[in-house]
């Protein structure tokens, strides 16, 4: 397994997306119940947080999660661990991303470095196994 052919890395930027998808749509959910907060106690908590699963939204995230696992496996029987694992922090910049657009959430200007950092690591390691025969 040495460069990564074109298919795989499509499955892994889809895998990227669905992943951050599903964190967006668990957020989106988990900010319409007013159920779940930390003074009510461990236990009304926990059982309040079971009970945020099946709300639509959470729902439908952790399903798009289930997907996107199915194709992790996929995406690993194709490539190197090595390489899919770093190539998933891409993912902390997708969701960062739609976070500031969607939920208006303010990105401080070192985050943003931080995620520029992180784009570069995965361009540096794509480039590595780019050049490998």
């Amino acid at each position: 397994m040495g460069k990564p052919p074109s298919f795989t890395l499509m499955l892994l930027m889809v895998n990227v997306m669905l992943g951050s998808i599903g964190q967006i749509l668990i957020k989106h959910g988990t900010s319409k119940l007013n159920t779940l907060h930390a003074s009510q106690g461990f236990f009304v908590s926990l059982v309040n947080s079971f009970k945020a699963i099946f709300t639509p939204y959470v729902f439908l995230g952790f399903c798009v999660y289930a997907v996107s696992s199915v194709l992790w496996i996929k995406i690993l029987s194709q490539t190197k661990l090595s390489f899919a694992y770093p190539t998933i922090s891409l993912s902390y910049v997708v969701v960062v991303t739609l976070s500031a657009v969607l939920f208006h959430e303010k990105v401080p200007w070192i985050a943003g470095v931080g995620l520029l950092l992180i784009c570069g690591g995965v361009s540096l390691i794509g480039l590595g196994y780019g050049a490998l025969k």
